[in-house]
């Protein structure tokens, strides 16, 4: 990736500094750049994540998560066994457009971390699976 000049920075850098921020990372056409202050959370490394047997669903938008479209009934209970493709929830954007959550995989529902009508973030986990071998 190659890495912008600091003149390129310095707007993005005096941003920062008047805002609550203590980490940024952007990424466009092969140019980005990641910032932190020194009060940044401490960060994993980049590599192979540890391996688990479980496997993390999460929201593939922003806006207000919900068990299951209206007039269908809920799916994702926990210890509930799903196959691959199964709608988890729904997770409904301002605009009302509902973007399913599904099963990445056969299994049963280990855990859910999210309630009806929460709001959640692009990426939170909302769903771990435990796979079926």
């Amino acid at each position: 990736m190659n890495a912008p000049d600091a003149e390129e920075l310095r707007p993005i850098v005096d941003w920062i500094k008047s805002t609550d921020l203590v980490e940024v990372a952007f990424r466009k056409a092969g140019k980005g750049f990641a910032l932190a202050t020194p009060e940044s959370p401490v960060r994993v490394p980049e590599g192979a994540p540890p391996v688990s047997r479980f496997i993390p669903v999460s929201s593939e938008a922003v806006g207000i998560f919900q068990w299951a479209q209206p007039g269908k009934a809920r799916k994702a209970e926990e210890g509930a066994a799903v196959v691959e493709g199964d709608e988890l929830g729904v997770v409904v954007s301002g605009c009302g457009a509902a973007k399913p959550v599904k099963s990445p995989a056969a299994g049963r529902v280990a855990k859910c971390f999210a309630e009806a009508g929460q709001a959640v973030e692009y990426g939170q986990p909302l769903f771990l699976l435990e796979p079926r071998p």
